[in-house]
């Protein structure tokens, strides 16, 4: 059974009443004037109608009985809840380049272990350039300073409904989140995932097909969406995820491919699965619009180079993410590179998409891969490098093929 607070006010889709959410990770949790539970916001004490939040996955068909305790105390307030604390100064660093980066992880504000200077500080020693806080259905880690030199932290939501999960990014400001009160076959997502991409955020499907109760996405995939995660834990999961990428993107949609290790709690690196994001700067800004316009690798550890993927054809060049324009039957050479000496992609080979299907692959001695192909239709092609086992060690979004008379 998952726990939420709501303060005296609208019960409507999008209300600002929500004092926090913690799901099922707590029993009992307190707000006052100047503090409150990881996961809730400090603030006046209104007179009037409190509500309880509850999330009930699974109910008997006897139902289910509730009891819910509340303790008031009349003591006097101390003064006014704290400020947020600033923010680092952006950009972190200038100049492009591929940053590394976590974008879902969770703090004790919902269902992790760390603290949000912690589980930064741990992004860092992983070599993560940024790293994205996705705590479900709140944004109170806004509440925690964070001093870690040299990583961006991007504020986010993991949107817990119970139709799926999804994640947005970019959000900021006391109280900031996206509501998740919405059920399957609600057509309410479509309105409330507009008015997040209206306020400049994210929008990206997660682990469309986990195991876990709830977990799976089950509502339509409204425009507004921009990524999907293609990680999992299991191979069956990894394979209908890539499937639904691919069905999207043969459907003309410009959804972007993202790699996530959904960090929660113990010793396993935030960054297996991360991304590499090529951006101008390492800032919120400049990371979700690389996002956006799909210049990511996918890749299974946080510190690898990623491969170096160009299509060319005469002076024309075009790398992931890039659309590249030819004439009907212009020949045209796709170029991959890894890095020779990786540990990584030792005994690795490259396999190459054209609009889903696989058309070519073999080894990558030396670390290069070459193949030539003539244009014909409109697509994409995306590069995957694959262990021996087949396991994905980074997968490209699409360069973009179109072709004119």
């Amino acid at each position: 059974m998952d726990l939420g607070l709501l303060e005296p006010g609208s019960l409507e889709l999008g209300t600002k009443a929500f004092r926090g959410w913690t799901g099922g990770e707590r029993s009992t949790i307190f707000v006052s004037a100047t503090d409150a539970t990881p996961g809730y916001w400090p603030g006046p004490i209104q007179a009037g109608r409190w509500n309880v939040g509850l999330g009930l996955y699974k109910v008997g068909a006897s139902g289910v009985d509730v009891e819910v305790t509340v303790r008031t105390s009349s003591a006097p307030s101390n003064g006014a809840a704290p400020a947020l604390p600033p923010r680092a100064k952006e950009p972190i660093r200038t100049g492009p380049a591929w940053y590394s980066g976590a974008l879902h992880a969770h703090t004790h504000n919902s269902d992790g272990a760390l603290s949000a200077q912690a589980l930064a500080e741990k992004a860092r020693a992983e070599g993560l350039d940024f790293l994205a806080i996705t705590d479900h259905n709140n944004t109170a880690s806004q509440r925690e300073a964070i001093d870690v030199p040299g990583l961006l932290t991007i504020l986010g939501e993991e949107v817990t409904t119970p139709g799926g999960h999804a994640n947005v990014w970019g959000l900021g400001g006391a109280r900031d989140f996206v509501d998740f009160r919405v059920s399957p076959g609600d057509p309410a997502i479509h309105t409330l995932f507009r008015a997040a991409a209206a306020r400049g955020a994210l929008v990206g499907i997660n682990h469309p097909y986990s195991a876990c109760v709830a977990c799976s996405w089950t509502h339509p995939v409204p425009d507004a969406v921009n990524t999907i995660e293609i990680t999992g834990r299991e191979p069956a999961e990894i394979v209908r995820a890539v499937a639904l990428w691919d069905m999207l993107l043969t459907a003309g949609r410009r959804v972007t491919a993202i790699g996530v290790s959904d960090w929660h709690r113990g010793d396993a690196p935030i960054g297996a699965a991360s991304v590499r994001a090529w951006a101008n700067e390492l800032s919120t800004r400049a990371i979700v619009d690389s996002i956006r316009a799909g210049r990511v690798i996918v890749m299974a550890d946080a510190a690898t180079a990623p491969p170096d993927v160009r299509v060319t054809s005469a002076s024309k060049a075009a790398r992931v993410g890039d659309t590249l324009v030819l004439a009907r039957g212009d020949g045209y050479v796709l170029d991959v590179a890894v890095p020779p000496d990786a540990p990584l992609f030792r005994l690795a080979k490259a396999e190459v998409f054209w609009n889903g299907e696989r058309i070519a692959d073999g080894g990558i001695p030396g670390g290069k891969f070459r193949l030539e192909r003539f244009a014909s239709t409109n697509g994409y092609l995306r590069v995957h490098i694959v262990a021996a086992n087949g396991a994905p060690l980074a997968v490209t979004n699409p360069v973009w093929i179109r072709t004119s008379r």
